[in-house]
């Protein structure tokens, strides 16, 4: 169950990003917005509620499952670090290249990648590992299409932030 409210939450935030850049829908609707963020929060939630319950369990030597631990604490720190100093995660007005934004372009979408990763190690689970490259395979997808708007909004200055930053 966990693992369908997954997918289909990345799914259907993969179907808003596409959405967006087509303009087929307003990003400055606060209905829509209240679904994605609800979508959001069914994404997580299975994430790290499916993980525990993984039937493929791994053998994993502790220290490897301790490392995962702070790899999602990291990640936590990251996205929550981006969402403050963002003010908010949908139309940002300005083009942020400091504080977290000064170490990687996408605080927030590499905190996500690294809580899927280290929780899936730290519970030794195989089976939403696997899952979880889907997850990582989407959040790819939507840093490609934000770098895209960022590059066409923000043009040479962009560039020139990418080549000093990573990610």
């Amino acid at each position: 169950m966990f693992l369908c409210f997954f997918l289909a939450s990345l799914m259907i935030r993969t179907g808003y990003e596409l959405l967006k850049k087509a303009g087929k829908v307003n990003p400055e609707s606060k209905i829509l917005f209240a679904v994605i963020l609800t979508d959001m929060i069914i994404l997580w939630t299975s994430w790290f509620g499916m993980c525990p319950l993984d039937p493929l369990v791994i053998v994993l030597p502790e220290f490897v499952r301790i490392v995962g631990l702070a790899l999602v604490l990291i990640g936590l720190a990251l996205a929550i670090g981006a969402l403050v100093q963002l003010g908010g995660v949908e139309n940002i007005d300005h083009l942020v290249t400091a504080g977290l934004f000064a170490l990687t372009r996408h605080p927030m979408y590499l905190g996500f990648i690294l809580w899927i990763v280290g929780w899936s190690m730290y519970h030794a689970a195989g089976a939403s590992l696997i899952a979880g490259c889907v997850g990582i395979v989407n959040i790819l997808f939507w840093r490609h299409l934000e770098e895209e708007k960022l590059s066409a909004n923000y043009g040479e200055t962009y560039k020139q932030y990418q080549t000093k930053t990573s990610f």
